[in-house]
């Protein structure tokens, strides 16, 4: 198997190397010590140790080809080197950085989703009452506090049918992160036969995994744990900015990437994202994040709780999608393109 999935998930359950047993010791006369033990090495792979070692001692690692290689459902990206056709795709994703006006037409949905969002975060000084009159105008946002509060739910009890007792199960911080994730869906929807389309499923997946990981990274920092779900729900609006871009450059998106335009393409997707999050103005710490990524140059680099809680939360939601992708294929069948 060439593809990556062979690559992180043959090793991702690998069983140690076998020991080869020592020889026989004598037992007359004065006992001699046994030879050292031999192991079988196996073959390095620096991927699969991070893969299979214990989460809170994990090493950093590099998931970043796999994981575009996942979310854009291809198969491994085998030249080293970018293409003619990359290089320009490169620079008009720079210029689109580059204009205010061109990065914000790529979330058209920005304007209208950014305000209800702001009053989410308002609607700690309501009474529930208040919030079920304002909930329930809203089907969807009705239907999310319902599952939200299902899912909550203690083994063995009841299910959950009325809004008045589903916001009751949940608190204000359920309430809000069930308005944050009903309101910020719909930006990461992409256009039909694009490839933020085809993407759209995966990217929201990743978010919803990375917000609950960096709610939990944001408690043990000392910060709120609203503030580290919204910002981890919010932190791929750079891949879907990124890709949408991609699918109006001229040419569309290639059929194949190079490893180079994968190293290249994610810094650009984190300045989108910190360029598009900081007029936005959610919170303070999330503003001042997005400048901070632009100022360090990337996530990886920052040194702020939120930003740290973010990084680690990425890593940890990108370790589970890369696992939940091998868990649910077949080894035993050759798999080039991730379908689920």
């Amino acid at each position: 198997m060439s593809n990556w999935l062979e690559r992180v998930g043959a090793l991702w359950g690998a069983k140690s190397a076998a020991k080869i047993p020592p020889p026989a010791v004598r037992t007359t006369g004065r006992p001699s010590a046994p030879p050292p033990r031999s192991v079988a090495k196996p073959v390095p792979n620096p991927l699969a140790s991070a893969l299979t070692s214990m989460p809170h001692a994990a090493p950093e690692i590099d998931l970043q080809q796999p994981l575009f290689e996942w979310l854009i459902g291809s198969g491994p990206a085998l030249d080293t080197s970018l293409h003619d056709s990359e290089k320009v795709l490169l620079a008009q994703l720079d210029a689109v950085l580059a204009s205010d006006v061109s990065r914000n037409a790529l979330l058209p949905r920005a304007p209208a989703v950014i305000p209800q969002l702001m009053n989410s975060l308002r609607d700690e000084a309501q009474s529930s009452g208040a919030l079920a009159q304002r909930i329930a105008k809203d089907p969807h946002l009705v239907a999310e506090v319902i599952r939200m509060a299902n899912g909550a739910q203690t083994r063995g009890g009841a299910a959950v049918v009325d809004l008045a007792e589903a916001i009751g199960r949940l608190g204000i911080e359920g309430l809000r992160r069930a308005i944050a994730r009903v309101v910020l869906k719909p930006m990461f929807v992409g256009a039909a036969d694009s490839l933020s389309a085809r993407c759209a499923d995966r990217v929201w997946q990743h978010s919803e995994a990375q917000a609950t990981a960096c709610q939990h990274e944001a408690v043990a920092r000392g910060l709120a744990p609203f503030e580290g779900y919204l910002t981890g729900l919010m932190h791929n609006i750079g891949w879907s900015a990124a890709l949408r871009a991609i699918d109006r450059s001229n040419g569309g998106a290639p059929s194949h990437f190079s490893r180079a335009f994968i190293h290249e393409f994610e810094s650009r997707r984190e300045r989108f994202f910190a360029l598009l999050v900081m007029p936005w103005q959610l919170t303070e710490s999330l503003t001042a994040l997005g400048a901070e990524m632009l100022e360090r140059g990337g996530l990886a680099a920052t040194r702020s709780p939120l930003g740290q809680a973010l990084h680690a939360a990425n890593e940890k939601a990108s370790r589970e999608m890369l696992g939940d992708a091998v868990a649910a294929s077949d080894p035993a069948v050759e798999v080039s393109i991730i379908t689920h």
